[in-house]
């Protein structure tokens, strides 16, 4: 696990700081990033077909290298998963995404997110009570599959957890260490 990634994948339930994360890593690493997000929504916060969603990422995931910071449809994920160099679980605690959901609905009054298609808004009540809907639907129904997966055999050597703001900071340098994080 000492050699430079070519592949990473940063997963982790909404608002847990993975898009800061990828373009540390993409920075620092120098490897192409590409956010679920901008794939899978069209102007006005519609969603993308599904279809196309999984032909765009399968193209990214099937590059020589990559950083995709994201789920995006469930039925390629273990695919990206299993073709990672390094998977980059961020699971924090469920309040820290709610805080940190708040302050992202906030800031986004003045600057909307860059990663999103143009004519994105999430400056809404809706958009916000979707957002914490989703915190705890994945908490509650997906992060227990996404354990299960990435307990596996052939993917537990290559996860890098992130649980804490000092794990975080690590990773963001590059520093894969699966001990002392």
């Amino acid at each position: 696990m000492n050699e430079k990634p070519q592949k990473i994948a940063v997963i982790g339930n909404a608002c847990a700081g993975k898009t800061v994360l990828s373009r540390q890593l993409a920075q620092n690493q120098n490897l192409p990033l590409t956010h679920v997000d901008s794939i899978q929504f069209l102007p006005g916060m519609k969603v993308r077909p599904h279809k196309e969603s999984i032909a765009m990422l399968l193209d990214v995931q099937n590059k020589p290298c990559w950083i995709i910071d994201g789920y995006g449809p469930l039925d390629i994920l273990e695919k990206r998963l299993i073709q990672a160099d390094r998977i980059v679980m961020i699971d924090f605690p469920l309040w820290r995404h709610y805080w940190w959901a708040t302050k992202r609905q906030i800031v986004n009054l003045w600057k909307p997110r860059p990663e999103l298609p143009e004519g994105c808004s999430e400056v809404s009540w809706a958009q916000t009570k979707k957002l914490y809907k989703t915190i705890g639907t994945v908490h509650r129904l997906m992060r227990p599959e996404l354990l299960r997966i990435l307990s596996r055999d052939n993917l537990n050597n290559k996860v890098i957890w992130v649980r804490n703001l000092s794990q975080l900071k690590n990773v963001s340098r590059g520093d894969f260490r699966q001990d002392g994080l």
